[in-house]
Parts: C-alpha cells; sequence; structure tokens
C-alpha cells in the first residue's frame, strides 16, 4: 500500500508544481506580448528557466517513484486499492488540462504573428509533456503493482 501512495504523492507534487511553473512561464510570455518584447532570444531565456525548475520540482517525485517501486509487496492489490490514487492522479491531469487552456486563452492573439502563435502553441505543448510525464509513470507503476 505504501508504493500505490508514493507514487499518488509523485503524481501530485509534479502535476502541480510543474503547472505552477508553466503558468509562470505563460505569464512571462504574455507579459513579453503586451509589451510588445516578445522575440526568440527571450522566449528561450524563459523556457531555459522553465525547464531548470522542471528539473528541481521532479527531484522529489522520481525519489517517490523509486520507492513506489522498491517497496512493491509480493501480493496483489484489488482493485478498489487502486482506484482512489488512480482516480486522483486523473483528477490532477484533468486539472492540468483545464489549466493550460485557461493560460492560452489569456494570450492576446491579436498582438502575435502566425510564427509566434507557432511558439505559443509548441511552449503549450512541452507543457503537456512535462507535467504529465510522473502522473503518467505513476498511473503505470499503479497498475503494474
Amino acid at each position: 500500500m505504501l508504493s500505490v501512495w508514493s507514487f499518488t504523492i509523485a503524481a501530485i507534487i509534479a502535476g502541480i508544481g510543474i503547472l505552477i511553473n508553466f503558468k509562470n512561464l505563460m505569464r512571462k510570455i504574455i507579459q513579453r506580448i503586451e509589451q510588445d518584447d516578445f522575440d526568440l532570444q527571450g522566449v528561450q531565456k524563459d523556457q531555459s528557466r522553465y525547464f531548470l525548475f522542471v528539473a528541481l520540482i521532479e527531484v522529489i517525485p522520481i525519489l517517490l517513484i523509486v520507492l513506489g517501486f522498491v517497496t512493491m509487496e509480493d501480493s496483489r492489490l484489488t482493485f478498489g486499492g487502486k482506484l482512489i490514487p488512480i482516480m486522483i492522479i486523473i483528477g490532477i491531469l484533468i486539472f492540468a488540462i483545464a489549466q493550460i487552456w485557461s493560460v492560452n486563452q489569456e494570450v492576446p492573439k491579436e498582438k502575435v504573428s502566425d510564427t509566434e502563435k507557432n511558439w505559443i502553441r509548441t511552449t503549450a505543448f512541452i507543457g503537456f509533456a512535462t507535467i504529465y510525464a510522473i502522473p503518467f509513470l505513476s498511473i503505470i507503476g499503479i497498475i503494474i503493482i
């Protein structure tokens, strides 16, 4: 049972922490757009800072996932024992989708060119990938138990 909850806590920490970091990145991009300071070098600098913080945020969840795999019991848990942790992780994923969509709606799209819109769209996809990595790994770990 310890392993199931270590996977769940890892997904919560990673999902919420990286989501907050992603929202900060998008707010910086929006601020750059509103100040007519949206350029490739500035966005790359913001993205580099984003990836650095993602790496720092993922340290504890990775340790929790290792703990989860190490403490897997030989006995099988019932589906009911896995259901609540999986539902919590799915709730985190749905919440992340809503927040990413919400912050993308705040971008003043009339002030940016098509190339800049592609940069913003790419940044959103990067956000999805980084936010969803640990929760998906956690769901797989819970299913394996």
